[in-house]
């Protein structure tokens, strides 16, 4: 169908939808913008979102996670959503996850005074069952290997205090104290802005058998303080917990459509499982899905493309003993049940941020690096004059589940905070994202229906996939560290590859003008160059940051190489401190024992499989341990001979070079690769 014509008929359907409600008859100047926000019912949204974080395994926290029972309900509550609203097609696709359920944990013990004293704790996935357990608790402040020194903790509860976001991950620790022989470590998970009654909690990306629990500072400080307050620094204390880990365990997606007159799929996604009630992360974000696909069917809305809107179970955790444990969900779905989908789809939309809690001015959209230009220009016509500032990034990241459909060659658009968030700091992952926790904000949930429905319009309208790839090769460019890498045929060829992909545009551009039967080899051969340029420079580095495959062995060298120049000046402090901590995962070996770094780099290296993150390390880390551990002891010393160390650092150093040097031949075939596919598809001269 001409475009042209479509939007004749969008036109005239608003026109006949609007007058039959009672509204007033649409002037022939009448946007389909319009029409679609005229539909939204944040009611209905807000309904959605409040009855999905009402549903939850433990009456004291919540909790509908991966296989549980209370995420099986959500399921199939959105399912009757689906087909309520008029969404065709409605499906439940089963998946095969490791299940968690969480029904609960707590502590009682007597303060200070005498007085007993009951403690809520939220979970983490991790497994262990205790049913009015008598045992003690220790505090141990960070829980590194440090903390244990002289101190017995055999059977024991450990209490640390732990700070995700500059320091390490809760793994760490946690198998610390297993490693130990503690029970469980019981961590105060601190953020920005701190509340003191909030409990947190995070993906574990560890095994089930390191239990973790998350406890309040309220509660923590009451506990240190009683623990001081007891003989020998260790308190009594009566424990409960059933906090289950099923390996084989069933979760489920939803999902449902508007069919389109193409064959191209427009997808919509979120996911419904959630920490603690998760009233924002992410019921308020399936939620809006659900409501901009109802606007838009009440508006009298006929897609050219399907419309497909898919619920994801299984997203926060659904992978143990994994670094990759999250998004197992969105993983089964497109790599296990439809692998087919990703030829057809045109684009991913994934609601799974922008939170809008009352206070946030900031908010963010994430994009792969091709679809970015198109996004700003789609989402600033409803974003510009508001009272709300929007950030606009490239690319994508791991953390929401877009990315293995990424990875499979669809471009994503996805909600995210802005560069500082109120929600981050601190309502995530916490008790604290419930209505008590924050006030939801109803005019930026109903920006964000606007902005992504507008999004959603502004692709059924392209008969084009609408990507630039020379934001891809500039990027590129931007990563190459000049004095690492001089290759001129590198150069050369990103050169070559970018002028073709200007010509592409250009094509593109002109063939907007035509019809979607006419596009479609096009539309065909963007998806293959999209997959190729994702094959090629997309990589995960050691702390699953999405990167281009040469960042991770420079910033290894330069790390490697400053490092040596301040150990040959005697300089041992800042060597460790400053350059060393940056190599790939020094910064554990400075703070853990050797068998929990060695058990997390054997699970990283070797259980990759099935997971978003296999392939997506071409090397294997340096190994710096060794240099970490016998500087540590030299730390205070003067004058120390630093010999071994600094020929270990060099013979690392020469290693990261000949990766980069392999990985820089890697690039290029990927772009002799992309100026093939670009030559296929353009005028032959």
């Amino acid at each position: 169908m001409k475009r042209k014509l479509l939007a004749w008929m969008l036109t005239a359907l608003l026109v006949v939808s609007l007058t039959a409600c009672g509204g007033e008859k649409a002037d022939s100047g009448q946007s389909e913008s319009s029409g679609f926000e005229s539909k939204i019912d944040l009611e209905f949204t807000k309904e959605v979102m409040t009855k999905i974080s009402q549903m939850g395994d433990d009456e004291a926290t919540g909790n509908r996670s991966a296989g549980s029972p209370a995420e099986k309900e959500t399921a199939k509550y959105l399912k009757s959503v689906m087909e309520d609203i008029g969404l065709q097609n409605v499906t439940t696709d089963k998946i095969t996850v490791d299940g968690w359920t969480y029904k609960g944990a707590d502590i009682t013990y007597e303060d200070s005074q005498g007085t007993e004293q009951t403690v809520t704790l939220g979970g983490y996935a991790t497994d262990l069952t205790a049913k009015e357990e008598q045992t003690k608790l220790v505090y141990l402040g960070e829980g590194t290997q440090a903390d244990y020194e002289g101190v017995d903790v055999k059977d024991k509860l450990v209490l640390i205090d732990i700070n995700q976001d500059e320091n390490w991950w809760i793994n760490y620790p946690a198998y610390q104290a297993k490693h130990k022989g503690a029970k469980a470590v019981i961590a105060m998970s601190q953020m920005v802005t701190e509340n003191e009654n909030r409990i947190g909690s995070q993906d574990i990306c560890g095994p089930a058998d390191a239990p973790a629990f998350g406890i309040s500072q309220k509660d923590s400080k009451a506990l240190q303080k009683a623990i001081k307050a007891s003989k020998n620094k260790e308190l009594d204390v009566v424990f409960n917990a059933d906090s289950t880990i099923t390996k084989d365990a069933e979760s489920q997606n939803v999902w449902g459509e508007i069919p389109g007159e193409s064959d191209q799929v427009i997808y919509m996604i979120g996911h419904y499982d959630g920490y603690y009630h998760s009233l924002y992360d992410n019921a308020s974000g399936i939620a809006t899905t659900l409501g901009i696909v109802k606007a838009l069917m009440d508006s009298g809305y006929t897609p050219e493309k399907t419309i497909r809107v898919v619920a994801h179970g299984a997203e926060e955790f659904g992978k143990s003993g994994n670094e990759y444990d999250w998004a197992t969900g969105a993983y089964e779905q497109i790599m296990t049940n439809h692998p087919e989908w990703a030829k057809k789809a045109f684009a991913v939309v994934n609601i799974d941020g922008d939170y809008p809690v009352v206070g946030e001015k900031g908010y963010g959209i994430n994009t792969s690096h091709e679809i970015r230009s198109f996004t700003e220009n789609s989402a600033k016509k409803v974003t510009e004059g508001s009272d709300y500032e929007y950030a606009f990034r490239s690319p994508a990241g791991t953390g929401t589940e877009d990315f293995q459909w990424t990875v499979q060659g669809i471009p994503s658009i996805v909600a995210t905070h802005g560069d500082e968030c109120l929600y981050y700091d601190g309502m995530y992952h916490s008790n604290m994202d419930s209505e008590e926790g924050g006030a939801l904000d109803e005019n930026a949930l109903l920006m964000n229906h606007k902005i992504f429905g507008a999004i959603v319009s502004d692709l059924d309208q392209k008969i084009v996939r609408p990507m630039d790839f020379t934001a891809r090769l500039d990027a590129l460019t931007e990563s190459l560290d000049e004095k690492l890498v001089q290759d001129e045929e590198l150069t050369e060829r990103i050169a070559a590859v970018k002028k073709k992909a200007q010509a592409l545009n250009e094509m593109a551009a002109e063939a907007e003008k035509g019809s979607a039967e006419d596009a479609e080899a096009l539309n065909d051969g963007l998806y293959k160059l999209f997959l190729t340029a994702q094959d090629g420079f997309l990589r995960i580095d050691y702390g699953g940051e999405v990167v281009f495959p040469n960042e991770m062995y420079q910033n290894n060298i330069n790390a490697l190489d400053q490092s040596i120049a301040a150990l040959e000046k005697g300089n041992i402090q800042t060597a460790y401190d400053d350059y060393l901590s940056g190599v790939d995962w020094a910064w554990y070996s400075m703070y853990f024992d050797k068998e929990t770094c060695k058990y997390f780099e054997n699970q990283l290296m070797k259980n990759r499989k099935g997971t978003f993150g296999e392939g997506r390390i071409d090397y294997p880390m340096a190994d710096t341990d060794s240099v970490v551990r016998s500087l540590s002891k030299k730390y205070d010393s003067k004058n120390a001979d630093v010999s071994k160390e600094i020929k270990e650092l060099k013979k690392l150093k020469k290693q990261q070079e000949a990766y980069l040097k392999k990985i820089i031949e890697t690039e290029k075939k990927t772009l002799t690769e992309m100026e093939k596919g670009m030559d296929d598809l353009l005028p032959a001269k």
